[in-house]
């Protein structure tokens, strides 16, 4: 029993009372609030920086950075990064945003801009998601080199797919589309760089055309000169309008 009772009381002595525990715990949240009292001064202070790197024209990457360094009264982790690719994605140049935190007081904003792949008649360009984007022409490079498309209100998305459709078509034959107009109803015109109109009506758009090239390779491009228009609206055939000779 004595012995017992001495291993008893050295594990008392030499364990951890209540009170000791209290006290410890204590001090840990007296040192974690000095501490957080401390650093909440530096994690409060503003941004210092907001980097932008972006490949838009440069007038218009001027007007975006001032847009977006009305951020910097923000702090390094106050700023709502969401918002500001959001913001940053409104701009009609830009492509898609990614923003991330740059340790200590910097945000970086990756912002690459739009591909067009086609002008659009109405006014404005459309990009490689069908997409369509009202920017400056003056600074579209290249811009005569971009076909024209042109339909009713609302069908960019529907006319860039099938200009991707009917491109593919052609270029088996080493035409390019140079301009592709859809009418109110729905007749679909294109026009190739070599001055030849096509006709295809608006049901079955893309096998007309495909049966229409069959046609045009073999029996008319050596004629390809010759030709005004083609019209493949027919079920089983095409007619041809030829241009006129000077006499």
């Amino acid at each position: 029993m004595k012995v017992a009772n001495g291993a008893q009381n050295g594990a008392q002595n030499g364990g951890w009372t209540w009170g000791a525990k209290l006290l410890l715990l204590v001090v840990l949240v007296i040192a974690g609030f000095m501490a957080w009292q401390s650093i909440k001064p530096w994690l409060q202070r503003p941004l210092q920086q907001i980097i932008l790197q972006t490949d838009i024209p440069a007038a218009e990457k001027l007007v975006l950075q001032a847009q977006v360094n009305a951020h910097l009264a923000d702090s390094f982790f106050g700023a709502d990064l969401q918002a500001i690719r959001l913001e940053v994605e409104g701009h009609p140049w830009v492509d898609g945003a990614r923003v991330s935190r740059v340790w200590p007081n910097r945000l970086m904003i990756e912002a690459p801009r739009q591909i067009f792949m086609a002008r659009w008649k109405g006014g404005g360009f459309i990009n490689h998601k069908g997409e369509l984007a009202l920017v400056e022409p003056r600074q579209v490079v290249a811009i005569e080199q971009l076909p024209l498309l042109a339909g009713p209100a609302g069908s960019a998305w529907a006319l860039s797919q099938l200009f991707r459709h009917m491109s593919w078509l052609v270029e088996r034959d080493d035409l390019t589309i140079v301009e592709l107009t859809m009418a109110r109803r729905g007749a679909v015109e294109l026009r190739l760089h070599n001055g030849i109109i096509l006709l295809l009506g608006r049901d079955q758009i893309l096998p007309r055309l495909q049966r229409l090239m069959t046609v045009y390779r073999s029996h008319f491009v050596t004629k390809a000169d010759t030709i005004k228009r083609i019209d493949g609206r027919y079920p089983y055939g095409v007619s041809v309008a030829w241009k006129e000779v000077d006499s």
